[in-house]
């Protein structure tokens, strides 16, 4: 069973940002509100985002064994964090 977390008061506008500063980082996030994304050292996140509620869920789907669950989250919150909203 993956590990999710949901962020919310994310806007399609604020959605487009992260996906503009994930793209500096090298981290590319196809279009779509329901898309896999392949980050370093064989992570994988599920990313999906629901605009009416303005909710963006992302599950770990794959890691390492030797990543801990909680090196992933503590880069993914920092990296949302600007944009959740209250």
């Amino acid at each position: 069973m993956p590990d999710c977390k949901k962020y919310g008061g994310i806007t399609r506008g604020e959605l487009a940002n992260l996906r503009e500063d994930l793209a500096k980082e090298g981290v590319t996030v196809p279009e779509g509100d329901d898309v896999e994304v392949s980050g370093p050292y064989g992570i994988q996140l599920r990313a999906t985002y629901d605009e009416q509620r303005e909710t963006l869920e992302i599950c770990i789907t794959k890691k390492p064994f030797y990543i801990p669950e909680t090196a992933i989250w503590k880069i993914v919150d920092t990296g949302t964090e600007p944009y959740v909203g209250p």
